[in-house]
């Protein structure tokens, strides 16, 4: 898949019609934002052409598996330095990541890269750290062993371990 994507890509480089799809609700939202993802590691430099669109996607998007690609893609894109957050942008992020944390049925992959991302954020925005300790703390309550045994080792590595 990866080689068949970056092929179309080279042909026509333009990723306004994944983005769009990527905010869909079916399998070929998924599929979309993967593809997506596989130009951000495959094509740095036509990614972040569009990392401006792909920012102010990110609170749009409703599918969890997307929800999931663009939370990793973001962390990287933040550990990296390819996108700096203003103020307000960081604290519009946190809300849509904590609106993501505390949703029924988070999957424990998706989990993952939003408590990171929270974590991030906890350095800028001043109430991440709370709602970062508040959603680990909650889910730690009603969660199975395995999701327990992550958080206890994710919560190492946290600021507010």
């Amino acid at each position: 898949m990866i080689e068949q994507v970056v092929e179309r890509v080279r042909q026509d480089p333009r990723l306004d019609e994944l983005l769009a799809l990527a905010l869909g609700e079916g399998s070929e939202a998924f599929r979309a934002s993967r593809c997506v993802e596989i130009v951000y590691e495959w094509d740095r430099v036509l990614f972040l052409e569009y990392k401006n669109r792909f920012v102010s996607d990110l609170s749009k998007a409703v599918h969890y598996g997307v929800r999931r690609i663009y939370a990793h893609m973001m962390w990287f894109m933040l550990k990296r330095g390819e996108y700096d957050p203003t103020q307000e942008e960081a604290e519009q992020l946190a809300r849509t990541i904590c609106a993501w944390c505390i949703e029924p049925g988070v999957k424990v992959s998706a989990l993952v890269w939003y408590l990171s991302l929270l974590n991030w954020l906890s350095g800028r925005v001043e109430w991440a750290g709370d709602m970062l300790w508040q959603i680990v703390e909650l889910n730690d309550l009603d969660c199975s062993p395995g999701m327990r045994a992550l958080l206890r080792r994710m919560r190492k590595s946290f600021k507010i371990a």
